[in-house]
């Protein structure tokens, strides 16, 4: 009685432990699902994008890009951060959901470094400042010093509370003593809108999208916001040259999961990410403005905690800014 009923234990246990692995070996299966956290058209939503056809390339199965809007990303966030990790839902990520939003927001239902899986990170894109063409400020160091004379006078628009525009600004405002006043809106191409409206003074917008802009003469560039200048926009200097401060801000994007996700599955996704890095369509990204960073989950997860230490420092000098 006892040895058959042992034996069939015994059974349901391996079953139990092998399972997993046996999901592992055949994932995936079906159609992966890659959330993007902000609405379409973005620098986030273009590099997912660019990613979901490369992937779906390594991985053999489609990858379905669905865009999850709201909160500065924390939407999305807790919607991946519950979900089943078996592998099949993704999302894009970016360094303010990591490092900003957790600054700013009272309370979240995500923890960002232990309810997600670090795979890879994907580009870092620098943005442009930007007035309209027709202002009076004609360089950085112009804007400075009207703000610094003019407190909250000069105001900027930007994609909302945490994202890479309102970063780009409040780490400036920390290292030059100016001070601007913040009128958020729900997207960088709202915030374009209200620059070229008239409704405020100065924005920025990344340098894949922002060639257009310039080219046709409504947005003037005052710098690029790396630490050196961008190969599309090789006449705008960087901000670090006009302002003579470690100024180096873009918008990280890197790869996660749930962080239960099985490690096999987890292996395979860095190492299709090592080729999706290599892909003519990122290529294509990069020569746009957008800039390769390094991949494999280690460094990401390195990166993410300096980013959380970089902002702490400036978001905690500049409460509401």
């Amino acid at each position: 009685m006892h040895a058959p009923f042992l034996r069939t234990c015994l059974a349901s246990l391996t079953l139990s432990l092998t399972n997993p692995a046996q999901a592992a070996d055949t994932w995936p299966d079906r159609p992966v699902t890659l959330v993007v956290p902000f609405g379409a058209g973005g620098i986030t939503d273009l590099t997912a994008r660019t990613v979901a056809k490369q992937l779906q390339t390594e991985l053999g199965k489609p990858v379905v890009v669905e865009n999850k809007p709201g909160a500065g990303g924390n939407i999305a966030a807790d919607i991946v951060a519950r979900a089943k990790p078996d592998g099949y839902t993704l999302m894009v990520i970016t360094n303010g959901m990591v490092a900003v939003n957790p600054l700013i927001h009272k309370q979240l239902n995500y923890d960002a470094l232990k309810d997600f899986a670090y795979i890879s990170m994907i580009a870092s894109t620098p943005l442009a400042l930007v007035v309209p063409v027709g202002s009076q400020i004609q360089d950085l160091p112009a804007l400075i010093t009207r703000a610094r004379s003019r407190p909250d006078a000069v105001s900027y628009a930007s994609s909302g509370q945490g994202t890479s525009i309102h970063q780009v600004f409040a780490l400036m405002q920390q290292q030059t003593g100016a001070s601007l006043m913040h009128v958020p809106y729900k997207s960088g191409a709202e915030a374009s809108t209200a620059l070229l409206s008239g409704v405020v003074d100065v924005t920025a917008v990344e340098t894949v999208v922002v060639g257009p802009f310039i080219q046709s003469g409504k947005m003037r560039a005052l710098g690029v916001t790396s630490g050196q200048r961008v190969p599309n926009l090789p006449e705008i200097p960087s901000a670090r040259e006009s302002l003579s401060a470690d100024f180096d801000v873009g918008s990280i994007s890197g790869l996660v999961a749930p962080a239960a996700t099985p490690q096999d599955i987890l292996d395979r996704l860095e190492r299709a990410m090592q080729a999706v890095a290599q892909s003519d369509g990122m290529a294509q990204l990069y020569a746009q403005g957008s800039q390769p960073m390094p991949t494999g989950s280690q460094v990401f997860q390195e990166r993410m905690r300096q980013e959380q230490t970089k902002w702490r420092l400036v978001f905690s000098a500049q409460p509401g800014k």
